[in-house]
């Protein structure tokens, strides 16, 4: 299609030079057609290179839009738990490794290590994973963090550190059950379990860490929940004023006092629901660098 176009350009270029040297040679003569013919191939070419620029452009536009629409395509359907220290343009990197004819593919792609496919993990494991997963999702929408009232260190920074462990964890753990079941098809002689026992042993062991490390992000969430209830309770508790003149006008003074002092009590158990919360977080060490 460019060259027809490219063509065409060239045939009307053609037919309008001759037009126009036809003009110039019966209204002014053959000096100024000489000047006019020798400045033609200049402006063709001119004409040539804006073609090629336009047509360019409007490739590397349908071929952004392409690339965007495919990775928007990934980020839909492939269930990623990638490492919290990737920079921007790796993140883009692992996301083109599932775009066919794009990448070298997930298998193949530099940052292998730096990045864990949800579907290749176990049913236990990826079930351990949605658990953590779901804590995490839960205190970063809770009220508190939105108020900026729990400790930034721990939801910014050790919060993503903690699934991305805990996913390499799990990926691990998926790959060696497999090769524990591999090599336990067939017959298991007493020289077989000597060396499969301590290997599934230490397996379950790690197993059962990871869980404790989910189990603490789930503790975390729960204090974060219950600081969010008591701060709805103070935010509650400033319609309080409605009911004290409700009381007021039917001289209800004992009313009145159990308001005043559930006031004073809710204040105390929002400072001590976040603080609780904080010092749950506190409990989220990283773990070792991978």
């Amino acid at each position: 299609m460019a060259k027809g176009f490219l063509y065409a350009l060239a045939s009307a270029g053609c037919a309008t030079l001759v037009v126009v040297g036809f003009v110039l040679y019966v209204t002014f003569g053959p000096g100024l057609l000489f000047h006019a013919l020798l400045l033609a191939p200049i402006v063709l070419c001119g004409l040539v290179v804006a073609h090629d620029v336009l047509t360019h452009r409007a490739v590397g536009a349908k071929e952004r839009l392409r690339l965007a629409r495919e990775r928007d395509r990934v980020r839909r359907t492939v269930d990623l738990v990638t490492d919290p220290a990737l920079t921007d343009v790796e993140r883009l990197a692992v996301i083109d490794c599932f775009i066919p004819g794009l990448g070298r593919g997930p298998a193949r792609s530099p940052y292998r290590d730096r990045f864990v496919v949800v579907d290749e993990l176990s049913p236990s494991s990826r079930a351990l994973l949605e658990r953590a997963r779901t804590a995490v999702m839960a205190v970063y929408t809770s009220q508190v963090m939105r108020r900026r009232l729990l400790d930034d260190l721990a939801n910014g920074t050790l919060l993503p550190r903690q699934l991305w462990e805990i996913a390499m964890l799990l990926r691990v753990q998926t790959h060696l059950q497999e090769e524990q079941d591999k090599a336990r098809e067939g017959r298991l002689t007493p020289e077989l379990l000597t060396v499969l026992e301590p290997q599934q042993e230490a397996l379950r062991r790690s197993v059962a860490s990871v869980t404790a490390r989910v189990e603490s992000l789930e503790r975390y969430a729960e204090r974060v929940q219950e600081a969010d209830a008591a701060l709805r309770a103070m935010d509650a508790l400033g319609n309080n004023h409605k009911y004290q003149a409700l009381l007021a006008h039917t001289d209800d003074a004992e009313g009145l006092r159990e308001l005043e002092i559930q006031g004073d009590t809710l204040q105390e158990t929002l400072a001590r629901s976040v603080r609780d919360a904080i010092e749950a977080g506190h409990t989220l060490q990283p773990g070792p660098p991978a």
